[in-house]
């Protein structure tokens, strides 16, 4: 099957260039990806681009690890996106992120409220509370994370196991330099103050949760929405960390309902 979402290359501010995958026509809706990257045929980003022109970029250090020589911290990592918004010649838009890219949508809602009109987490992590900590997601190794990450394991796309052939050595190669660029950010815990950030979030939130999430406790759906001036908690019963896999047509359908009704007049 080919790609749905078409690749291609813009150019920063700085001179650096940044890879983003887009699809559709509608208004902007910026997509942070997580662990996994940017699946060009994923369907929930290809059943948002019926309704939005879906902009997703390649997070900074997913395709190569140099991209990270400029990006300390949450801080820089808020002003790559900020930068990505001048590349697209867009004032704001709608953004949206899952577990890592969660994260930086919400720190980059709290850098830049003004250029975040609507703003989604899907299981995002940047908090930390010690009667429910966050999982290490650094002691698993790849063949243990579907455990971590899904409800249930059978839900999980294929993952390599070792290296018995190319293909899973590429693989193998790009979840070890996946984890290297989340754990700049996120290790040993995923609390960069972002806590003290989100009161600054202008947007309309919508957080999302999978009640059996096994990396970030579901309970940080309160923490999120009450942090947030302007949010709202949704749980998806039976799905894990990975809830848009697991429940693609819940939250798609939560999602298109919520970028609908609170979309700016």
């Amino acid at each position: 099957m080919s790609p749905v979402l078409e690749q291609r290359t813009v150019t920063l501010a700085g001179g650096h260039d940044q890879i983003v995958f887009s699809a559709g026509q509608g208004p902007a809706l910026l997509w942070l990806h997580g662990i996994g990257g940017v699946d060009p045929q994923d369907p929930l980003l290809v059943g948002l681009s019926e309704q939005h022109t879906l902009i997703a970029p390649l997070a900074p250090g997913f395709s190569d690890l140099r991209e990270l020589a400029e990006i300390d911290d949450v801080h820089d990592l808020a002003m790559h996106y900020d930068e990505v918004l001048d590349a697209l010649e867009l004032d704001a838009a709608a953004v949206a992120g899952h577990s890592f890219g969660a994260m930086t949508a919400a720190e980059f809602a709290a850098h830049y409220p003004k250029r975040v009109a609507q703003l989604v987490l899907v299981s995002p992590f940047g908090l930390w509370d010690d009667r429910y900590p966050v999982a290490d997601l650094f002691a698993y190794v790849p063949k243990q994370m579907a455990s971590l990450l899904y409800a249930d394991e059978a839900n999980a796309r294929t993952a390599p196991t070792d290296a018995s052939s190319e293909a899973d050595i590429e693989a193998l190669v790009a979840i070890a330099q996946s984890m290297t660029t989340m754990a700049k950010f996120m290790w040993p815990i995923p609390e960069r103050g972002l806590s003290r950030r989100l009161r600054r979030i202008a947007a309309p939130t919508l957080v999302v949760f999978g009640t059996e999430d096994a990396f970030v406790p579901a309970r940080y759906a309160d923490e999120f929405a009450a942090g947030i001036p302007r949010a709202e908690a949704k749980l998806i019963g039976g799905a894990g960390h990975m809830v848009h896999e697991e429940r693609t047509g819940d939250v798609l359908a939560a999602l298109k309902d919520f970028l609908g009704v609170s979309a700016p007049a």
